[in-house]
């Protein structure tokens, strides 16, 4: 059985969406547990509208909450937060991976302290799934968060432990990656870009295909794209919202009188298949990688739909083993 401890508080949409995207996975995967972490009075209101397995079902209380506006010492503060609670489900051993829409500052802080970092590994990473035009590849972007302070061996170890990950859960042979940056040239860049570039070069467990540019992100040209937190966060976001944009610039186009409407009435189908691929709803969770365990973070709007997603990569997460061939790949 494959524990999952879901921090369901602290998000912004409250932990309706949470509770209800849990239950659809629990539906779905027989081998999975979900210990649901938070106001129990609340989860059980909840899960008493809802129809599921019991005894794959665990509610623990708490009775403080990790706000959005929290910072990093509030894990230390709020002992009895749902946050930290699940953390330590997960160190100890009761729950194999953790969930969480909470705060990221707290979240990352958390992982820290309470699961400790891989040996060997000083910096953690945020690494979400890029979907891509092409159909037979999707593109896993990190760091786009967690560290904005960055040297090239941090950005190096990235990228062993995305290809373990893209090896283990996408099933990648030998995953190609990329680091982003200005330009194609080696010599672009900061001197950490530059110190990344030959090291993941000479890095024979690597097949490294040089620099990539953001324009290209989507384009489904590699597995793995490397880069620090700070111009990997501004990449996620610009293409999310470009994204949006883009979908509802062509909705208001096709709609825009009765004639337009018809016409696009025979491709609905076709606008669709485009809109779901590139809703980020879909990819809405990332891992957070450097940690001893495996622990999910998803965006702070969730959804439904969007924690379903982060779930449901947790849950492949634990099944695909990710941490011990993280383990490996980091020794080798």
């Amino acid at each position: 059985m494959k524990t999952i401890a879901f921090d369901v508080m602290g998000s912004d949409n409250g932990l309706i969406p949470a509770v209800d995207a849990a239950i659809k996975l629990l539906s779905e995967r027989k081998d999975l547990k979900i210990i649901f972490v938070g106001d129990e009075e609340q989860l059980k209101a909840k899960l008493a509208t809802k129809k599921y397995d019991k005894n794959r079902v665990e509610v623990i209380n708490t009775t403080q909450v990790i706000e959005m506006t929290d910072g990093i010492m509030d894990i230390r503060r709020k002992k009895d937060s749902s946050m930290v609670k699940a953390l330590e489900l997960v160190r100890d051993g009761q729950a194999d991976a953790i969930t969480t829409g909470g705060a990221t500052a707290p979240f990352i802080a958390g992982c820290q302290f309470i699961l400790k970092p891989l040996d060997g590994i000083s910096k953690t990473a945020f690494m979400p799934v890029i979907p891509t035009i092409n159909a037979n590849r999707q593109t896993m972007l990190l760091d786009v968060g967690a560290n904005i302070e960055i040297k090239g061996e941090d950005l190096e170890k990235y990228a062993i432990m995305a290809s373990a990950y893209a090896k283990a859960v996408l099933g990648v042979d030998r995953p190609e990656v990329a680091l982003l940056n200005i330009g194609e040239e080696k010599s672009k860049g900061l001197d950490f870009h530059r110190e990344a570039y030959q090291l993941m070069a000479n890095n024979k467990n690597l097949s490294f295909v040089g620099n990539i540019e953001s324009r290209y992100i989507t384009n489904g040209l590699v597995d793995i794209i490397i880069s620090d937190g700070y111009g990997g966060n501004l990449a996620l976001k610009s293409f999310e919202g470009m994204g949006k944009n883009l979908l509802s610039e062509i909705k208001a186009a096709l709609t825009k009188n009765i004639w337009r409407k018809i016409a696009a009435l025979s491709l609905r189908k076709a606008f669709k298949e485009v809109a779901n691929k590139f809703d980020y709803k879909n990819y809405a969770g990332a891992i957070l990688l450097g940690v001893s365990k495996i622990a999910f973070k998803s965006h702070g709007s969730s959804d439904t739909q969007s924690f379903f997603a982060t779930l449901r990569m947790t849950y492949e997460a634990i099944t695909n083993d990710v941490i011990t061939k993280m383990k490996s790949a980091i020794g080798d």
